[in-house]
């Protein structure tokens, strides 16, 4: 009776032994396939790491064409960053043309010099100076053929006319040889955004012959 008793306890020992063993054994396989799954699955971080670019891998493109676009987008850059002033050129409004402005056009004498002023508007493209004069001597009804009756012509800026009324020498825009009859046609420059004045110059070249009697007609056409 006891050896039968003694059997049934050790063969409940063993069960219990065994059961305990399957199920921890079970519980082990259950884990160790969680954390092989959970290997094989790419966190977050790395998911995130490897979608971003990495700046030190960048890739850079050099060559001809690529230094050209650089080159010309710093140029826009600095363009629009710094910008053009206005150039006088930029203002040019329509040129005069078709109209004129008469100079002088009398009988008048000339001791030494006679002078006429006259202004060329802004923005004429193309002044032209136009006339015609004709000198005697002081006592002669009619043009003397000989130098006796001869005067200068000259035309003058500003500063060259104040240069010559201080007694200097100065240069001139034009002029025409010493003569008792002469025809003109001088083109002038062109004005932009400012007009010119001009002076046209009667001169006696020879005084020790007396004054002189000028007969003269001159405009400006535009």
């Amino acid at each position: 009776m006891r050896k039968a008793f003694a059997v049934l306890l050790l063969a409940a020992s063993f069960w219990a032994s065994y059961s305990y063993y399957q199920k921890h054994l079970s519980k082990k396989k259950m884990l160790a396939a969680d954390a092989s799954q959970d290997d094989n699955q790419p966190s977050q971080e790395s998911v995130a790491k490897s979608e971003t670019p990495n700046a030190a891998h960048a890739v850079s493109v050099t060559g001809a064409l690529a230094d050209w676009m650089q080159n010309r987008d710093s140029s826009q850059t600095a363009n629009e960053a710094a910008p053009r002033k206005p150039h006088p050129s930029d203002h040019i409004a329509p040129s005069p043309v078709g109209t004129s402005n008469a100079i002088v056009r009398k009988t008048f004498a000339v001791a030494s010099s006679t002078n006429f002023l006259f202004e060329v508007p802004a923005h004429a493209a193309s002044p032209q100076l136009r006339g015609t004069y004709r000198s005697f001597a002081r006592d002669s009804a009619v043009q003397s053929s000989d130098d006796s009756a001869d005067v200068d012509l000259l035309l003058m800026n500003d500063q060259q006319f104040a240069e010559f009324s201080h007694g200097r020498a100065a240069d001139v825009v034009y002029s025409v040889d010493s003569s008792h009859e002469q025809d003109v046609s001088f083109l002038l420059p062109a004005t932009r955004d400012r007009p010119a004045q001009y002076y046209l110059v009667f001169r006696n070249s020879t005084r020790d012959a007396g004054k002189k009697v000028v007969q003269a007609d001159f405009r400006v056409d535009f």
